[in-house]
């Protein structure tokens, strides 16, 4: 009996413990999707959620199949219970949002990637709706994408689909010849172009069609080639991954695409710094209380500092007034809490760091030296 007694008293506690977790939970939702990680997955084109209640703010969805389309999503609420706003992400990357506190809510979003949802209460709590209509690329007039040839839109050096990030075709070669159709993206990553500066030359017939090649540098934008004449080239900065996305912006046809790599520019590098770091993402660690380094104009150095989490350092920044104007960005996470930017040095103030501290300096006018001492 007190076996049974003690068994029964168990499973009244779980139930009780599960109920807020339920009422949280809408017609399709897998709780908890409270982060990216835990997402849930979606292959229809209706959502059903609810959001609010319990300390439930965030809801995330992955939906299935729309990688290099650009659907028209709508958001329903209740405006009179609730404000609910979305996000749309495309892999990692935010391509739009809807925050408009009128309902339905509705806009059409680029998403080469894999699509991703982030639904968040910003007041009150409610149910929700989340409809998907999915749509190809528009270029803004009419096309008949069944006049082409199965294959037409694979080139020579193309595994398709390659038509978003997470199918890219890798790269070994410094030369790639592809097909481009107006409603279609070839997505390419170039191995071994790290650290580098690669000269990348587009190709292709500038009366048949205008093709463009978006450049990345892992998640982040490093540049474009988006001239109507061909051959267009650039140098792109590539700390990261190399990815490029090729797309045509009108008509379609053959493009060739060259990629010679070249050095980054090691005069740009001070003491205590491992290049590339031009980006949060690839910051330099420091544990030191004094770091040197070397700015130009046009590049961006990014440190994180080790242990100043809860503190409230002091920070001067000292460089050659007479051969440059270097300033500091102070941030904690990814907030920033102030600057440095006086025109003369050395220049310091005292920043309060709740989260990890990361340093960007950069070249104002010109470019030289610069230290930057910490005081705890």
């Amino acid at each position: 009996m007190r076996t049974f007694s003690i068994t029964l008293t168990f499973l009244i506690f779980l139930l009780l413990a599960l109920v807020p977790v339920l009422a949280q939970e809408g017609p399709d939702e897998v709780e908890p999707n409270d982060s990216r990680a835990l997402a849930d997955s979606i292959d229809g084109l209706t959502i059903d959620g609810e959001i609010g209640r319990h300390e439930d703010e965030d809801d995330w969805f992955v939906l299935e199949g729309q990688e290099g389309y650009n659907p028209r999503i709508t958001l329903i609420y209740d405006v009179e219970e609730c404000d609910i706003d979305l996000e749309v992400f495309s892999d990692e990357d935010l391509v739009g949002s809807l925050t408009s506190t009128d309902s339905p809510d509705r806009d059409t979003f680029d998403v080469a990637g894999v699509c991703y949802l982030h639904v968040y209460v910003y007041e009150g709590r409610g149910e929700y709706t989340i409809e998907i209509e999915p749509g190809d690329r528009d270029r803004g007039r009419d096309r008949d994408p069944g006049h082409r040839r199965p294959g037409q839109c694979e080139g020579p050096d193309e595994v398709e689909p390659n038509d978003g990030r997470r199918d890219a075709d890798s790269i070994d070669a410094l030369t790639i010849e592809g097909y481009a159709c107006e409603d279609e993206d070839d997505w390419f990553v170039l191995e071994g172009q790290e650290g580098y500066r690669p000269l990348i030359t587009i190709s292709y017939d500038e009366d048949e069609c205008d093709i463009d090649v978006d450049v990345y540098s892992d998640h982040d934008e490093a540049g474009s080639l988006t001239g109507t004449s061909s051959p267009d080239s650039g140098e792109f900065d590539m700390p990261g991954e190399c990815y490029l996305r090729v797309y045509a912006f009108e008509g379609e046809g053959d493009y060739t695409i060259e990629i010679e790599r070249q050095e980054g520019d090691e005069e740009c590098q001070g003491p205590d710094e491992v290049e590339s770091n031009d980006t949060r993402a690839i910051a330099d660690s420091i544990e030191d209380l004094t770091f040197e380094g070397y700015a130009c104009e046009g590049e961006d150095d990014w440190f994180v500092l080790q242990g100043q989490e809860g503190t409230r350092p002091e920070i001067t920044l000292r460089y050659d007034e007479d051969e440059c104007d270097i300033d500091l960005e102070v941030y904690s996470g990814e907030e920033l809490i102030g600057s440095l930017t006086d025109a003369d040095s050395p220049d310091r103030d005292t920043f309060r760091i709740p989260d990890v501290c990361y340093i960007h300096v950069w070249a104002y006018e010109d470019e030289g030296s610069y230290e930057v001492e910490i005081e705890p």
